[in-house]
């Protein structure tokens, strides 16, 4: 005799011990381009010396004589803000949910300690706060006072308030580039040759130059030379094999397609740009030439169970701002003025 399990229904197999986070820009490979000022607590001023010129002149048999009297001294500011996220779950909300066969029995159902929920939120929250971190501190303007692009200025604003050149869809050797429309083709490398060529002698004798630019900039750039059919069998290998690191007269490309989420989601809040069209943007700098002061810490999360509430919460706090030693050592190119 067979037994018939026929009338079984069928099911649907679930891991509750598995989650999948969705993608997110967390990149900080532009951070060895900084000079990382850590355990910033406030205001912080630092001391720089300008350069001497014209001081060696024809011997003399008089007195002693020093050339020039003038101030050499000068100073840089670095005016941090204190950010901080918090973020409070309640573990009711996974009662007929998969990881819900995860949490405690009882009254303790709401406390997610140990459990694997709380690894997940922890992954969450890390990802989300270094996110955070990278889009402030390059697109963030106090003039805009938005809550989340006007605490402190960034890297793009401080460039523009310390001096350094900047060039806009204006620049003459670009292709027609109208407003509110997305990158021209050809335009991508036009703008890293414009940036080089209105680089100040200073910048280009630093070394240790580098380009920062949005995606699309850099997808232009591999598009319409190193996969040019005008490059021949150097383009066909490049468009086949790609290229690891892609440089522009030997100086590398940092890529952050971070600023093209970030611009084409909330246009109007970054300075720089009046349409979600405008995601490109590039600067050409030196090593150290920006200065970053914070106390960031990407482990230092405070955590705990709230009885009164029956959340668990965590909070992560810091100091951060920015500053530009001279501006000399940089030029940056956004589709509009910076204000």
């Amino acid at each position: 005799m067979a037994i018939q399990l026929t009338s079984l229904p069928t099911v649907e197999q679930y891991d509750v011990n598995k989650a999948i986070i969705q993608p997110i820009f967390m990149g900080q490979d532009y951070m060895q381009y900084m000079e990382v000022l850590p355990n910033i607590k406030g205001t912080t001023v630092i001391d720089k010396f300008n350069q001497l010129g014209k001081i060696t002149k024809a011997f003399t048999n008089g007195a002693f004589s020093a050339e020039g009297d003038s101030d050499k001294g000068a100073t840089i500011t670095i005016t941090p803000s204190r950010v901080e996220a918090e973020v409070e779950f309640r573990a009711n909300e996974l009662f007929n949910k998969m990881k819900g066969q995860l949490m405690r029995g009882g009254h303790d159902f709401d406390n997610i300690d140990g459990s694997v929920v709380k690894n997940i939120l922890l992954d969450l929250i890390g990802q989300g706060v270094k996110a955070d971190f990278n889009r402030q501190l390059w697109l963030s303007d106090v003039a805009e006072a938005d809550a989340n692009y006007g605490i402190y200025d960034g890297i793009f604003q401080v460039a523009k308030e310390g001096g350094a050149t900047g060039l806009t869809r204006e620049y003459a050797g670009l292709s027609t580039q109208a407003d509110d429309a997305a990158l021209v083709a050809g335009n991508g490398v036009k703008i890293l040759q414009g940036l080089y060529d209105s680089a100040s002698p200073e910048l280009l004798e630093a070394g240790n130059h580098v380009f920062f630019v949005s995606g699309d900039i850099a997808d232009d750039y591999m598009a319409s030379t190193l996969e040019a059919s005008t490059y021949a069998a150097a383009g066909y290998g490049a468009l086949v094999n790609g290229v690891p690191q892609l440089t522009y007269r030997g100086i590398p490309l940092v890529v952050r397609r971070d600023w093209d989420v970030s611009i084409a989601a909330d246009a109007s809040e970054i300075n720089g740009c009046t349409s979600a069209n405008e995601t490109h943007r590039a600067m050409l700098t030196t090593q150290d030439a920006f200065v970053v002061g914070t106390d960031f810490d990407e482990n230092s999360v405070e955590q705990w169970y709230s009885m009164d509430n029956k959340a668990y919460r965590f909070r992560v706090s810091y100091m951060v701002g920015c500053a530009l030693k001279d501006g000399k050592l940089a030029v940056y190119y956004t589709p509009n003025a910076i204000a």
